[in-house]
């Protein structure tokens, strides 16, 4: 398969992908209500935390894939950002708005690691 077919088809599942997200932000996370007591309120806390840990994630999400998409359109899809070397196929087929190959991502964890 062509470099730029595969592109088109990261392409078409970053796309799907992306729908995906913009349908879940577009649903509301917390429901409004005035709990009874303390426990209600925990918990209701609880809830609306974890929610707003999920959007962050979703939005952060949303820009790798925007990101990966317009890499696609400027024809450095596919190429790790850090050493210029092709991003492996299985590592795209996982991770398909990857912007590292494998070993370039382990460094960069490890770099947030020590921070």
């Amino acid at each position: 398969m062509s470099p730029a077919l595969k592109a088109n088809c990261h392409r078409e599942e970053l796309l799907a992908l992306r729908e995906q997200l913009d349908a879940q932000l577009s649903q509301p996370a917390i429901d409004a209500f005035e709990p009874a007591d303390w426990a209600d309120r925990a918990s209701q806390q609880t809830e609306a935390d974890v929610n707003i840990g999920l959007v962050t994630r979703e939005v952060v999400l949303r820009k790798e894939i925007d990101d990966a998409l317009e890499r696609i359109a400027a024809g450095t899809f596919a190429i790790c950002e850090k050493c210029h070397a092709v991003i492996g196929a299985r590592r795209l087929n996982a991770v398909p708005y990857a912007r590292y190959c494998v070993r370039c991502e382990r460094r960069v964890e490890d770099e947030g690691n020590l921070e």
